[in-house]
């Protein structure tokens, strides 16, 4: 027992020192619990004390952030007082500047009030002059009525009256009436509508681009072109475009301006309104299909237009002649289709009058031509100036004028007359819409097939003018430039510079990609612009050949103009299909309002001048004893003298002719004519002192076993050339040189 009570307790005991073991472990795991948690909770005492302090930190921000906010509180109070101030001065101003332009339109109205009177006392001083004229005309008259009277009174008082007597009366009485007429004669004519034009202006009035050209009558040979166009120098024409308002109220831009537009951001822009375009149409006989719908009617159109340009064109006048005074010393000379009717004309005339163009509407100084007869005056001219050997068209014959212009190409075949710059009757026309901007259609449906429909149609409906900065872009850097010939063409159209407006319109992912990875250029090249090209040239060919099929009479020359003739390729196509007979003038864009001058011109150019020299040839006479100095004598008994043909102070008209005959002597092979001038009004000699040469005129005979032959020599005097002729009457044939003077 006792032994099993020990080992009773000592079991006992082991538990006891197991769990005062196990209860030690725990205590300590406990107390360091509780160690580790003094120490988080000094942890969070400090991060508390750290709070406390960002919190008053904090606090005492926002007490500063609220003084500053009251101070600018009590700033921006400030700043609306001032703004307040600024509103009721900016007010008072305005109502100045109102005062001021009420004052400055009513001395504008005085301004023109004292024009009005001045040209009215201009006018009254002028009808004083010429109703003095008339007086004194009508006191001429009378003096050689009065002479006359006086003549026959003192024959009378005679106490026989024999057939002598009666002779005289009869001869004084056919004096008196042939002074009488022609004094009538002078007053009739004086009596006419003055016409002292000055300056002269081409406008050629387009149904897609229109310009004007101009030339001083005293400088008949400088005919200008207009190059100045809205600030910018270099284009020959500007478009036929206007822009207006929403209310199509206020006109904002014209020509160029009013319809093409660069983007220069890239985010949607939305248009004020469309610009209006081809409103010349409405003139014309052209169906309703192919006239645009017009917002505005087309008088105003047209008056507003011819507004715009009429200012160009006065400032163009006044920049060159600050002396010339438009509505009285210009001439406009509008060029109108050759189909244009009466109505036309009349709406034409009364457009510009209400465009200021001139100053009563049934001004004589507004002249119509029609552009066929324009472009061939022009063409005419131009291969007279030519040095390069051309096929000239001879009189009586046909010339055709291929107008290839912007919107239409009109084919007329023309009669030249005894003057090849006098045309007769046309005597066939065509016309067709096929002109430049219908390549600019073919670039465009390009475009569609590469970019698709969608695209192309949103940014037309959308932001149209920009449409027309792109199709501007594809003229200047493709169409243009494009010759036919070089096979390595390349026109690169750059998206994202040129049109970004393009890139949110192109919803296919196919289409972008591809476009991404040509960094969003478009390649056109030689064989793509060739297609572009084609369908209008082809359209073009095939109307020439109809007119030449329907024409009975052989047509010897064909004149490209017009701005589609600019082109190189369009050019060589045309030549390519009609050979030799085709001929491009100078500058074929400005044929029409430069031919317009010229015929202008070659109407009211001086038909007279007044020979500043005498002329003549040196001639080998009979030397006269007693007459001709013997010094001077040659060993045959001949004499070198001047031989007059025009004396110095001669009153020539343009295109007369002084000649004499010559006869040739047997088997004289050549003949040689020294021409000379001099200031000297009867010189003798040819080396007088004052004596000058023009010109040493040699001529080949091989007509040397024929008897009798005369050669006709003579002069010609235009308006500042002088051409000497040569004529062989036994053949008939002629040789000219001309020689300015």
């Amino acid at each position: 027992m006792t032994n099993e009570r020990c080992s009773s307790e000592n079991l006992s005991s082991d538990k006891s020192r197991e769990v005062i073991e196990k209860l030690g472990i725990g205590f300590h795991k406990l107390n360091n619990k509780f160690v580790n948690i003094l120490e988080e909770n000094q942890k969070i005492n400090r991060q508390y004390k750290n709070l406390e302090e960002k919190i008053q930190q904090i606090l005492h921000t926002n007490s500063e952030l609220s003084e500053k906010y009251q101070e600018i509180l009590r700033t921006n109070s400030e700043l609306n007082e001032k703004n307040q101030e600024i509103l009721r001065i900016n007010s008072n101003l305005i109502e100045e500047n109102n005062e001021a332009s009420r004052i400055n339109s009513e001395l504008r109205k005085q301004i023109q009030e004292r024009d009005k009177q001045f040209e009215d006392l201009q006018k009254h001083v002028s009808n004083l002059e010429k109703q003095r004229n008339d007086e004194l005309q009508q006191l001429q008259q009378l003096e050689i009525v009065t002479q006359t009277l006086e003549k026959n009174l003192e024959i009378m008082k005679c106490d026989e009256i024999d057939e002598n007597i009666i002779k005289v009366l009869k001869e004084n009485n056919d004096d008196f009436s042939s002074n009488f007429l022609k004094s009538l004669e002078k007053d009739t004519e004086e009596s006419m509508p003055s016409f002292n034009i000055k300056v002269v202006v081409g406008l050629d009035f387009g149904v897609t681009y229109s310009g004007f050209a101009y030339c001083h009558v005293q400088t008949i040979q400088n005919v200008c072109s207009n190059v100045n166009w809205h600030g910018e120098v270099g284009q020959i024409k500007t478009n036929t475009a206007l822009l207006y308002d929403n209310g199509y109220n206020n006109l904002l831009r014209w020509g160029a301006p009013a319809l093409a537009e660069k983007l220069k951001h890239r985010k949607i822009k939305l248009e004020e309104s469309r610009p209006i375009e081809l409103f010349k149409l409405y003139l014309s006989d052209s169906s309703d299909k192919l006239k645009p719908k017009l917002p505005i009617g087309c008088k105003k159109a047209i008056t507003d237009y011819f507004k715009e340009i009429g200012k160009v064109i006065k400032e163009t006048i006044t920049t060159r002649w600050p002396t010339i005074y438009y509505f009285e010393d210009v001439l406009l000379v509008v060029t109108i289709p050759s189909e244009f009717s009466g109505k036309s004309k009349a709406i034409m005339r009364s457009c510009a009058y209400n465009a200021e163009l001139i100053k009563e509407e049934r001004s004589t100084n507004l002249q119509f031509i029609t552009e066929p007869k324009a472009a061939a005056m022009y063409c005419v001219t131009n291969l007279e100036n030519r040095v390069q050997p051309m096929v000239i068209p001879q009189s009586n014959s046909s010339v055709m004028i291929i107008d290839c212009g912007g919107s239409i190409v009109n084919l007329t075949t023309l009669k030249l007359m005894d003057n090849i710059k006098k045309f007769g009757e046309i005597t066939k026309e065509a016309k067709d819409f096929c002109g430049s901007t219908f390549v600019d259609a073919e670039f465009i449906q390009y475009l569609r097939s590469v970019l698709g429909d969608e695209p192309i149609d949103l940014l037309k409906d959308k932001h149209y003018k920009q449409m027309q900065y792109l199709i501007q872009h594809f003229c200047e850097y493709g169409k243009i430039p494009f010759t036919g010939d070089d096979p390595d063409f390349l026109y690169e159209l750059d998206i994202q510079y040129t049109i970004p407006i393009l890139k949110q319109y192109i919803n296919d992912d196919e289409i972008r990609e591809t476009l991404e990875e040509s960094d969003w250029i478009i390649e056109i090249d030689f064989k793509t612009m060739k297609s572009i090209f084609d369908p209008v040239i082809e359209k073009i060919l095939h109307l020439i050949k109809s007119q030449l099929d329907n024409t009975n009479e052989t047509c010897s020359a064909m004149f490209l103009v017009g701005g589609f003739c600019e082109s190189k390729y369009l050019q060589e196509r045309v030549k390519k299909e009609f050979g030799h007979r085709v001929i491009v003038p100078a500058q074929p864009i400005a044929a029409i309002s430069r031919g317009a001058v010229i015929y202008e011109l070659s109407k009211r150019v001086i038909c007279t001048r007044i020979a500043k020299y005498t002329y003549g040839i040196g001639s080998y006479v009979d030397w006269n004893k007693g007459i001709d100095p013997f010094i001077r004598r040659t060993p045959d008994g001949k004499i070198y003298k001047f031989m007059t043909l025009v004396k110095r102070g001669t009153v020539i008209k343009c295109g007369e002719t002084f000649s004499f005959n010559f006869k040739l002597e047997s088997n004289q092979s050549s003949a040689s004519f020294t021409i000379y001038y001099t200031s000297n009004h009867n010189p003798v000699f040819c080396d007088e002192p004052e004596m000058k040469q023009l010109g040493i005129y040699d001529l080949d005979l091989p007509d040397v076993h024929s008897d009798n032959r005369i050669v006709k020599f003579g002069l010609t005097f235009n308006q500042y050339e002088v051409t000497a002729f040569a004529m062989n009457e036994l053949n008939g044939r002629t040789y000219k040189t001309q020689y300015r003077n």
